[in-house]
């Protein structure tokens, strides 16, 4: 049977805000699952929360978080079989003790396979979905695998239908070393280590078309800015930091704030990549 809990949105996410989610679902299996969806009008799933700003009141809609189920990571030649609750780093660590190379550009990414997927993590040239070969997900109508060529995915987007759970996928790499799997990470993970250190989601904007979201929030004189507990990296404009007390309205209105600058000086409306609930 599934059952709900309340939980902490500031405890689920990475940017460590929000208020509380009323009904947390954590279905542990494909038919728990199926069971689940088929009782609820609408729902968000949440991975890692390394994406997601809940506001600061009480999130009434259900949300589906999966469980250790789904946690699951095997091989066979150059096809790895992943759930959806595997963490980016657990997977890569699987990768690494296997030699398997193929996925190194998602090293230093946080979150979960499932939340990857859904929003095509990795590298500016690279996503996760250029490495899928058939994707998993579930919906009210059923379990659905889809090659990847069936899914319109995009930067920063898997192409999942709204109503979708990723729940897993098979991706395709390639036999190696690991020494040379290790290695091959390591540029991604240098990179990532210098970039901004505290309570954050990461990239909050897209970057346009042709220029960098980083780029033109700190060309408008916004490193550093704060409202309330939030503030723009002084290491990388394109983060927002919680100095450990923001709310998420603070976060939200330095995002609306950016906006309008950077619209104003450039021309350009910058879109959010971090997903917010109202």
């Amino acid at each position: 049977m599934n059952e709900s809990r309340i939980a902490s949105a500031s405890e689920m996410t990475t940017m460590h805000c929000g208020g509380a989610i009323a009904r947390l679902f954590e279905p542990e299996t494909k038919d728990q699952l199926k069971l689940l969806l088929s009782s609820l009008d609408s729902f968000l799933v949440i991975g890692g929360g390394s994406n997601m700003i809940f506001s600061d009141g009480t999130t009434k809609v259900p949300v589906i978080r999966l469980g250790n189920g789904f946690n699951t990571v095997e091989h066979q030649e150059d096809i790895i079989t992943v759930g959806a609750s595997v963490s980016t780093s657990g997977l890569l660590n699987y990768c690494v003790r296997n030699a398997l190379t193929g996925l190194e550009f998602l090293a230093g990414i946080p979150g979960t396979i499932g939340g990857a997927l859904f929003m095509n993590a990795g590298t500016p040239g690279k996503g996760i979905m250029d490495a899928v070969l058939v994707a998993e997900f579930m919906d009210r109508e059923g379990l659905h695998s889809l090659a990847r060529k069936e899914l319109p995915y995009s930067y920063r987007n898997g192409g999942f239908p709204a109503d979708a759970v990723i729940t897993g996928a098979r991706l395709d790499v390639h036999k190696s070393t690991p020494e040379e799997v290790r290695s091959a990470m390591e540029s991604f993970i240098v990179r990532r280590r210098s970039q901004p250190k505290g309570h954050s989601c990461g990239s909050v904007f897209k970057n346009p078309e042709g220029a960098a979201a980083g780029y033109l929030i700190e060309k408008a004189g916004l490193k550093g800015y704060r409202i309330g507990g939030a503030f723009v990296s002084d290491v990388h404009a394109n983060f927002i930091i919680n100095d450990r007390d923001a709310t998420a309205a603070d976060v939200q209105s330095l995002i609306r704030m950016i906006k309008e600058r950077v619209k104003e000086q450039f021309g350009i409306e910058l879109q959010e990549e971090v997903r917010i609930v109202d």
